[in-house]
Parts: C-alpha cells; sequence; structure tokens
C-alpha cells in the first residue's frame, strides 16, 4: 500500500516533466494543444488520487500506531499476570516451607526464614494494584522502565476508576503515550530525572497529572501536531497526535504546562454522569 502511495504521488510531477520537455522540443505545438485538454484531465484525476494516497497513508500509520499500543498494553497485562502467577508459586513454597519448620516447633528457623524473605525476596516483587487490571501492568511496567534508566517514578491513583467510561486499551494507550514521553524528556535532566503521575476526582471528573522534570517543550511548538516526535520515528510521532484524538473522542480536555524545567500535561476527562447527563 505504502508502494502505491508513493508511485500515485510521483505521476503527477513525472507527467508535468515530460509534458514541459515535449513543448521545448516540439516545433509545432498546434497538434500539442488538441489533446493538452485531456492531459489536464489526467492531471488533475492523478492529483485527486494523491490526495486520497496521503490520506490513506496518514490514516495506515494511525492504524499501525494503534496497533502497537494494544500489542505493548496487551504485553504489559500479561508481564503482570505471569508475576503475579510467579508470585503466588513462591508464596505458596514459602508457606509449606514455615510450616513445616513450625511443625517441627522450629521456631527460631523459623523466624530467620521470614527475615530473609523480608530482607531479600518481597522487594524484588514489588507491586502497586490500581482497580483497573491494564493500568496496574501499564503503571508498574513504566516504573521498572523508568528505573532501569535511572529516573525516580512515583504515581498515585486517588480514587477508583470504574467510573471512567473508557475502555482499558484507550486508557492506557492515553496514559502509555504520555509517559514514556514525559520518561524520554526526563532522561535530559542530568542532575535528578522525574517522572509522576497522580489521577484524582472531583465534580464528576477525573483529573490525570503527568509530570517530567526534562528539558522544557520549546515555545510555540505543539507537542500533538502529526509526525512531532524527539526521537525521528513516525509511529512515535503519530502517538500525540492520537492521543489528542483519543481524548476528544470521550469529551476529554489536555493542556500542557511548561515550566522552567520540564512540563505537566493535565488531562481532564468526564465521568459516566456527566455524559449520561449530557446525552
Amino acid at each position: 500500500t505504502d508502494k502505491l502511495v508513493i508511485i500515485t504521488i510521483l505521476l503527477q510531477p513525472l507527467i508535468l516533466l515530460l509534458i514541459n520537455n515535449q513543448l521545448l522540443i516540439s516545433e509545432n505545438v498546434i497538434p500539442f494543444k488538441k489533446i493538452l485538454p485531456y492531459i489536464n484531465l489526467v492531471i488533475i484525476g492523478i492529483g485527486i488520487l494523491s490526495i486520497m494516497a496521503i490520506s490513506s497513508l496518514k490514516r495506515n500509520i494511525g492504524y499501525k500506531t494503534k496497533a502497537t499500543m494494544l500489542k505493548n498494553t496487551l504485553e504489559q497485562v500479561e508481564s503482570l499476570v505471569k508475576n503475579l502467577n510467579s508470585q503466588r508459586h513462591d508464596y505458596g513454597k514459602h508457606i509449606q516451607m514455615i510450616q513445616a519448620l513450625l511443625g517441627l516447633e522450629k521456631i527460631e528457623e523459623a523466624k530467620d526464614y521470614l527475615d530473609g524473605i523480608t530482607k531479600s525476596y518481597w522487594p524484588n516483587y514489588e507491586i502497586y494494584y490500581t482497580d483497573n487490571l491494564a493500568l496496574t501492568a501499564l503503571l508498574n511496567t513504566k516504573k521498572t522502565v523508568a528505573e532501569k534508566q535511572g529516573i525516580d517514578f512515583a504515581f498515585a491513583v486517588k480514587h477508583e476508576l470504574a467510573n471512567l467510561d473508557i475502555p482499558a486499551w484507550d486508557l492506557c494507550s492515553i496514559i502509555g503515550n504520555l509517559l514514556d514521553n514525559a520518561i524520554e524528556a526526563a532522561i535530559g535532566d542530568e542532575t535528578r530525572p522525574r517522572v509522576a503521575i497522580e489521577i484524582t476526582y472531583m465534580d464528576n471528573y477525573y483529573n490525570i497529572y503527568v509530570f517530567n522534570n526534562g528539558f522544557p517543550i520549546p515555545v510555540g511548538i505543539d507537542i500533538f501536531e502529526p509526525g512531532f516526535t524527539t526521537k525521528g520515528s513516525s509511529g512515535r510521532g503519530y502517538g500525540l497526535y492520537l492521543t489528542e484524538k483519543l481524548i476528544n473522542q470521550y469529551d476529554g480536555e489536555i493542556k500542557v504546562n511548561v515550566l522552567k524545567k520540564g512540563a505537566t500535561v493535565n488531562l481532564r476527562i468526564p465521568a459516566k454522569e456527566i455524559k449520561k447527563a449530557k446525552g
């Protein structure tokens, strides 16, 4: 499909070049004038096809980006489920071991065993929970990704999300894209890179704040323009554009507050009650 789009776009200048060349070398242009209206129709037709081709290319990029977002969300949920299953399996083994020690009246050994779990085992499996499984997977995964890059990552979900009328995959696409860009920006801070997200609820609206202390956004730059990216990837460049479209689709609002160091993205999304009242 992409090749067809490129061919269609290139046809128009090629035909114009051939016409121009023919006019330059032809001594008698009268016969040429007779077919000129037909050539004009062909050029107009190719122009229309070019517009359609560009629209198709734009849609294809959007579909690919959405597919990537959904794939990432599913992978994050799968990773969390595997961690939980592994955790449950390990818990079972530890409980059996403690039960055996207590059954043998090895009280001190059981205490030492518990101390060992507390000091070395538990921190590696610390998972923060929300009432939304997909968002739980996303936030814990992003926290791990950020911390591996030396970025402090903090999040606080201060209200249940059951009243948020957005499918889990779209919610994760929105928050995931904003966090990816926040993490990317925070790397620019060489002292103490930091990313934070907070979700609150007030007056039947969910408020989501995503903060980073990285490089500030240049004045006059719209980060939600199609193609905007700091990494040179077309898929990433359309991520924020699609994020804004998703937010608008659910009657939400988004604002970017540029700080002296970093930025805060503020989302305001209506709860189910607001949508019912409007409907």
